[in-house]
């Protein structure tokens, strides 16, 4: 099957389940103002996953094996400016009464780091199985 695909459907369902659980959170009366954050941080996410998936599988075809882990490295402080970025931003614009709008984005911010710690170390099995034939 097409890793691409199983990588989608995987995101899909992260995806599905994080909107389920923030609606929950949102439930709370504190919190229910920031959904929109919670929908901007799963749509920025979403999209820095997809680029990230598409720069890590051509990397596996690269013979410097150090592309990868750059790929890896360059990701992390383009998710931490992002991140920066979208809560200036939102702050910036939306005008929150106090600074909890931060902790639905935290959720988020945990939920992708782990969905892409899994697939990365997906596709570094994949590398190492690659070296190996």
């Amino acid at each position: 099957m097409n890793y691409f695909i199983q990588f989608l459907g995987r995101l899909l369902i992260v995806n599905i389940l994080l909107s389920f659980c923030m609606y929950f959170v949102h439930l709370i009366p504190e919190l229910k103002p920031y959904s929109d954050l919670s929908f901007y941080s799963i749509c920025m996410f979403s999209v820095m996953s997809i680029i990230l998936y598409l720069f890590l599988r051509n990397s596996l075809f690269n013979k410097d094996k150090q592309v990868f882990i750059s790929i890896t490295l360059g990701n992390m402080l383009v998710r931490m400016l992002g991140s920066i970025i979208l809560l200036l931003i939102y702050r910036n614009i939306c005008l929150p009464a106090d600074s909890k709008f931060i902790i639905s984005f935290l959720i988020v911010y945990v939920v992708f780091t782990i969905f892409e710690t899994y697939f990365m170390v997906s596709l570094a099995d994949i590398q190492q199985d690659k070296n190996k034939s």
